[in-house]
């Protein structure tokens, strides 16, 4: 593992040296058009700050590369030569229907590893020249971007719109989709508002917290102006990730190795991964003891409980708190839980399981379920109702035993 980390921080180096050795000077080209044709030549620098030998590839990708071209497709430097120049053309013919705004291409120039290098440790510098071409826009077009504001109680939903057509817009609206906790759709609506030539206006609608839990929720904003629309989708996340510990054992053997139980409840509405407690054992307010237990994945808003082992073959008979840390994501840290144990003498443990029904030996393994416990409790108290209503009805109808 040392030597494959070490692999990589090489790696890392000499990419860091490269690109510092190779640049391209200007880093883009923009251009605009408005349907016309477009016969572009233009040139750019290829730097070699380091004055080093070596051969590049030139090539040219994105999504309109198959209106670039590029006369070489190689160059090579020597070690005397400080830059090269490489030429290029950009030729969209009459009528081509670009996307409205800002379209791409990279011209690309990537070092080529010599031969000899083939299985030495080492890296390939590529620098890209960007073409940008912004095409014309329709008579009717907005560009949108969602965001949130939190209000503290509320939640504001904002749709950012800019007119980038060529026409003013008369109605413009946007209808925000979400499922609240319970997936129920929740439908908010901005006021219906006028946008003039490059103006740029803020739609808000509010939606109350309460409709939320602790998670991420997919909010869909659509904005319809006119006769035409655009949808934005994007993750609203309220509050922060937790896990909630439910349950800890109250009891275990005082100088034995215990099997404990510990709950955790996933308090998030999405999967948790890679959760575990760091609990440190204390006595009289004074830290005697610390374990870590084992990780685990949490499904969103679900339970899941761990079982493992803790020693206490050398702490003696009394009342012990368990500082407990939930770690997930291994960079997400709760806040300290406090739980409260009694380590019992065999007799008092003994006494303990007669008085609560299927509460088996710790030391054995044999830990009782919480809500078994819960269920035997409640037909308990099942079964002592029924006999109080059956001596109420005997009394009532006393007569017609007499």
């Amino acid at each position: 593992m040392k030597t494959k980390i070490l692999l990589w921080v090489i790696a890392l180096l000499l990419t860091i040296n490269l690109a510092l050795a190779v640049g391209l000077r200007p880093a883009k080209t923009q251009l605009h058009t408005e349907g016309e044709e477009i016969q572009y030549s233009g040139e750019f620098w290829v730097v070699n700050f380091e004055q080093k030998e070596f051969t590049a590839t030139v090539y040219v990708e994105g999504e309109i590369s198959r209106y670039v071209q590029v006369e070489q497709k190689e160059v090579s430097f020597r070690e005397d030569e400080d830059a090269l120049p490489l030429n290029f053309k950009v030729v969209i013919p009459k009528g081509t229907l670009l996307s409205p705004g800002i379209s791409t291409a990279n011209i690309v120039v990537e070092e080529k590893v010599p031969s000899n290098q083939a299985n030495v440790i080492s890296s390939i510098v590529v620098v890209k020249h960007k073409i940008l071409v912004e095409g014309p826009y329709p008579d009717k077009y907005i560009v949108a971007k969602l965001n949130f504001q939190d209000q503290g109680n509320s939640i504001d939903f904002v749709s950012e719109v800019e007119n980038l057509g060529k026409e003013d817009l008369t109605k413009v609206k946007t209808t925000f989709y979400v499922n609240d906790q319970k997936q129920n759709p929740v439908t908010k609506e901005t006021e219906t508002t006028s946008l003039k030539k490059s103006e740029n206006k803020l739609l808000k609608s509010s939606v109350d917290k309460s409709f939320f839990e602790l998670g991420e929720f997919e909010v869909s904003a659509v904005t319809t102006y006119d006769d035409q629309k655009v949808e934005i989708i994007q993750k609203l996340v309220v509050g922060k990730p937790g896990v909630d510990i439910t349950y800890f054992d109250p009891y275990f053997f005082a100088n034995k190795i215990n099997k404990y139980t510990m709950d955790l409840l996933n308090l998030w509405n999405a999967d948790i991964k890679n959760v575990y407690v760091d609990v440190d054992v204390k006595k009289d307010n004074q830290k005697i003891d610390q374990f870590r237990t084992k990780s685990v994945d949490l499904p969103g808003k679900m339970s899941q409980r761990l079982q493992d082992y803790f020693d206490a073959r050398n702490k003696n008979p009394g009342e012990y708190t368990f500082d407990m840390n939930v770690n997930f994501w291994n960079n997400y840290r709760m806040e300290t839980k406090t739980f409260r144990s009694e380590l019992l003498t065999d007799d008092e443990y003994q006494q303990i399981e007669a008085a609560l029904p299927n509460m088996a030996g710790a030391a054995t393994g044999q830990r009782g379920d919480p809500a078994y416990k819960i269920i035997v409790w409640i037909m308990v108290g099942i079964f002592i109702a029924l006999i109080l209503v059956y001596i109420v009805w005997r009394y009532n109808h006393r007569e017609e035993y007499e």
